[in-house]
């Protein structure tokens, strides 16, 4: 269990160097009101991402004077490596890979909102002969360690009375690596969210085991097993506050076009997941967006969402995969709260 606890912490730092990257289009414009004119986001194709996505290629960041990169990675642990480096100034982020590094005493970073709430786009999906939770019982189940999935996973073998460690075979796998595992039998179920997650459920003989309304605690408080969470690398936030002031200007007017206009959004998210346009929309329809005004009363007052973080913290110390729970609220941006 020792080695487990220790994946999470070093992990942050060993997958930086493995990151993805990727540029966006994008122009930067000359200087004005930002101090610093290009902003290096880090992201993949899940729905936390969308709306940097739609404010690139809808200008919405380019008209407040940014150019924003966009980097892609697999997994938040190795996104959370690179914003504590310095190579990344800005990302969102699956909250365990944000609250391991909290409990490691990582200071580098402050969060400062949250984007969206989802529990029907991440979950177990298992082969046809798998028929409930219950039969995963000697099989290999995949999943990436130190994430949301991960998390989902051992609650619910917790609820049903799996050892992760003696009843199944845990396979550590990204999600894009799972629907060729799937196909080829490697693997007999696996735990993954979207766009892959809608993937896997196409693939034929697969069926959907368990989502995140499952989860314990979402269904005590309606909390995920990862809820997402938007983060600034400190040094940045406090040397260019124009530019990190605009740049979330821009996030939460992107989320609010995901809103009002889903389709026009969807027809340029699709480069981004490789979905199709029917999937992308049905994709968008199991969001629920949070807006920038919605911002502080969660992250603030009466700080809702950080309560649940907390609640988070403390269960992953139950489930031994950190030592000690943080005090989430040490960790939040005031100043960067819409």
């Amino acid at each position: 269990m020792r080695s487990r606890k220790l994946y999470w912490t070093s992990i942050l730092m060993a997958l930086t160097a493995m990151a993805v990257l990727t540029v966006a289009p994008g122009t930067v414009a000359a200087a004005g009101k930002p101090e610093k004119v290009t902003v290096v986001y880090g992201g993949s194709s899940w729905i936390g991402h969308y709306p940097v996505w739609v404010g690139i290629e809808k200008g919405l960041f380019k008209k407040r004077g940014l150019g924003v990169l966009f980097q892609s990675f697999y997994a938040s642990s190795g996104r959370m490596g690179s914003l504590v480096a310095g190579d990344l100034d800005v990302a969102c982020t699956g909250s365990i890979s944000a609250i391991a590094l909290m409990a490691a005493g990582n200071k580098g970073f402050m969060a400062f909102g949250t984007p969206d709430s989802y529990a029907t786009v991440e979950g177990v999906i298992a082969r046809e002969k798998i028929k409930r939770l219950e039969d995963l019982k000697g099989k290999k189940l995949a999943v990436p360690f130190a994430s949301s999935a991960h998390v989902l996973v051992l609650d619910l073998l917790e609820q049903i009375r799996l050892d992760p460690e003696k009843d199944l075979t845990l396979v550590n796998l990204q999600v894009n690596e799972m629907p060729a595992a799937m196909a080829s039998g490697e693997i007999d179920a696996c735990a993954a969210w979207t766009p892959n997650f809608n993937m896997l459920l196409k693939m034929p003989g697969n069926h959907l085991l368990a989502d995140d309304t499952q989860f314990s605690l979402y269904k005590k408080y309606q909390l995920g097993p990862g809820p997402d969470l938007l983060v600034v690398r400190k040094e940045f936030a406090e040397k260019y506050p124009n530019t990190s002031r605009l740049f979330v200007e821009g996030y939460f007017e992107a989320v609010d076009m995901l809103i009002n206009q889903p389709k026009e959004s969807a027809e340029v998210l699709v480069k981004l997941t490789n979905l199709s346009m029917e999937d992308q929309m049905a994709v968008q329809k199991d969001i629920k967006w949070i807006r920038g005004a919605e911002q502080k009363a969660l992250m603030l007052q009466p700080g809702q969402f950080v309560k649940g973080m907390q609640l988070l913290a403390e269960f992953l110390v139950k489930h031994k995969q950190i030592d000690a729970a943080p005090a989430v609220k040490d960790w939040i941006a005031a100043d960067m709260v819409p």
